[in-house]
């Protein structure tokens, strides 16, 4: 099972859909006018091969990551990933409000936002990285961290 958050998420009177791939943070926003629940999945799958493929993943990395489905709506549990989605909210709505308005933020900038910030969640690496990390099998920089929730240790402390 592949695990996706989904949240809405209003600025400026308009509402969005923010994505958010659960293991890596990897996130997008789309906008959600004219979103039907019986054409959900298939909007979602567009929306995101065509980010992922954006961000220079390949078909194979985009197939890893989305399922053909049947899609599962279900409440939220993991806090973590609920907590850096908010995060990705407020710096949304800070970053329309210092451009001067949704007008002023492209699509790639608007998503760039979530995945270009270091995330304390996935051991302050930003989710675009992680999920490359994550999809070439490597070991993602401070795995303990990822495994166990732990801080890493600090000397001198």
């Amino acid at each position: 099972m592949v695990e996706w958050y989904c949240n809405l998420i209003t600025v400026r009177r308009r509402q969005f859909f923010l994505f958010t791939h659960a293991p890596s943070l990897f996130s997008f926003w789309t906008p959600a006018a004219g979103a039907t629940r019986d054409h959900f999945g298939q909007m979602f799958r567009r929306r995101v091969t065509e980010t992922l493929r954006e961000y220079g993943f390949s078909p194979a990395d985009a197939a890893a990551v989305i399922d053909g489905g049947p899609d599962v709506f279900a409440r939220a549990t993991d806090r973590g990933v609920i907590g850096s989605m908010v995060d990705f909210g407020k710096m949304f709505r800070h970053a329309v409000d210092h451009e001067g308005g949704l007008e002023h933020l492209a699509p790639r900038a608007m998503n760039d936002i979530a995945n270009e910030s270091p995330m304390n969640k996935i051991g302050m690496e930003n989710p675009a990285e992680y999920l490359r990390q994550v999809l070439r099998h490597e070991r993602p920089h401070n795995i303990a961290v990822h495994r166990t929730g732990a801080r890493v240790a600090r000397s001198g402390r």
